[in-house]
């Protein structure tokens, strides 16, 4: 399966994308085998025409998304697809988060259990969204430093043992927020979520609400679907 990009944005050059994606694919290859699953690749396209007919999440970047205030969003509506907006340099760090949650939860329907009745939403970026880190990528012999998306590891969702919990150590607990980031509880009954926020507790909301207010956000999804079940 691979993640094929392509650049719909005209205030983003392809150059700087064919970067970014070759940074977010040495990430996800990293991010697989630290959670067991199979790979998932990237490759930036310069035209839709070359895209591949299957086996792909379509990776569009965009000046506007579908509705405003949301940085990226993925569905599997149809044609499995994943859609950023430009933001410049920052980009790369959307496209890091989109990437490694859909590798990891592509169907956006798995919880882990807290031990305490409650299961939380099994994304691996939202925890520790508001960290990023660099890491060289080269194309065509050029090199580059680009920013990715900070990810917790599988103990995170554990209770047991004192590890490092997030690939940049900057949380100490499982379940545990840094300042940015949040997470979607699911309590006991199985009919009420709650997004818990950090950063004074506006920031991390205010991103929570964004990806509630936009049609195909993985948040959204996850909770009409568990309120459906």
């Amino acid at each position: 399966m691979q993640i094929a990009v392509v650049n719909s944005s005209k205030s983003l050059a392809d150059a700087d994308v064919a970067f970014m994606v070759e940074a977010c694919a040495a990430q996800l290859l990293e991010c697989a085998a630290a959670w067991g699953v199979p790979p998932l690749a990237a490759a930036f396209y310069h035209d839709v025409a070359t895209l591949p007919a299957s086996e792909v999440y379509v990776c569009e970047i965009v000046d506007d998304l579908d509705q405003p205030g949301a940085l990226g969003y993925h569905s599997d509506d149809l044609r499995p697809f994943i859609r950023v907006l430009a933001q410049g340099a920052a980009t790369s760090v959307t496209l890091s988060h989109e990437f490694l949650e859909t590798l990891c939860d592509p169907t956006c329907d798995q919880w882990k259990a807290r031990g305490d009745g409650t299961q939380v939403a099994l994304e691996v970026c939202d925890p520790v969204e508001g960290d990023s880190y660099s890491r060289t990528a080269m194309v065509l012999g050029e090199t580059r430093s680009v920013n990715l998306s900070n990810y917790v590891l599988p103990v995170w969702f554990s209770l047991t043992g004192a590890r490092v919990f997030d690939v940049m150590g900057k949380v100490t607990a499982p379940f545990q927020m840094s300042p940015g980031g949040y997470m979607v509880v699911l309590d006991a009954q199985g009919n009420e979520q709650d997004v818990f926020a950090r950063y004074g507790g506006l920031a991390g909301a205010a991103t929570a609400g964004k990806r509630l207010a936009t049609r195909n956000s993985r948040l959204l999804r996850r909770l009409q679907g568990t309120r459906a079940a």
